[in-house]
């Protein structure tokens, strides 16, 4: 019995002590001024990314990062039915970044797609496709929120 007690105080010892982080701690910590230069492409994928980097940039803060973004969306026939209609889509996002900070300039591409069936009703199929735009311009918001964070 002393001995399973000693061992669990020595394991929370040890576990106390060692310098874990989770991956994503920093994800919002970001101690950037975030300026949007510029933006090109799609008008609804931009003004989301743009939105969400607006929403997590810190007003107050003296370093200032310089973001354009160029965004290309393209939507794409994936499969058709033996009659020759189309029964299946893909979206594809290509967003390219750069990010200037001080005199360093950093340029990344990001690469989101997306399946989905083709619908009957074409008020839903839109209604689908603004929200999968939706979907993909947060994701890509935060691989972009993610990058910053490793940025020095």
């Amino acid at each position: 019995m002393l001995k399973k007690i000693f061992f669990i105080i020595l394991s929370l010892n040890f576990l106390n002590h060692c310098d874990y982080k989770p991956v994503y701690s920093n994800q919002n910590k970001i101690d950037y001024k975030i300026v949007i230069s510029s933006f090109s492409g799609d008008k609804d994928i931009n003004n989301l990314i743009a939105t969400n980097l607006k929403r997590s940039s810190k007003r107050e803060s003296d370093k200032i990062v310089n973001i354009t973004f160029d965004t290309k969306y393209t939507k794409n026939i994936l499969a058709k039915n033996s009659a020759g209609s189309i029964t299946d889509y893909q979206t594809d996002v290509v967003t390219t970044f750069v990010i200037e900070k001080d005199d360093d300039s950093e340029s990344f591409s990001v690469n989101e797609k997306f399946n989905f069936k083709k619908m009957t009703d074409k008020y839903e199929e839109k209604n689908y496709e603004r929200n999968i735009k939706k979907n993909l311009a947060n994701s890509i918001s935060e691989k972009l929120i993610l990058r910053l964070a490793v940025i020095k």
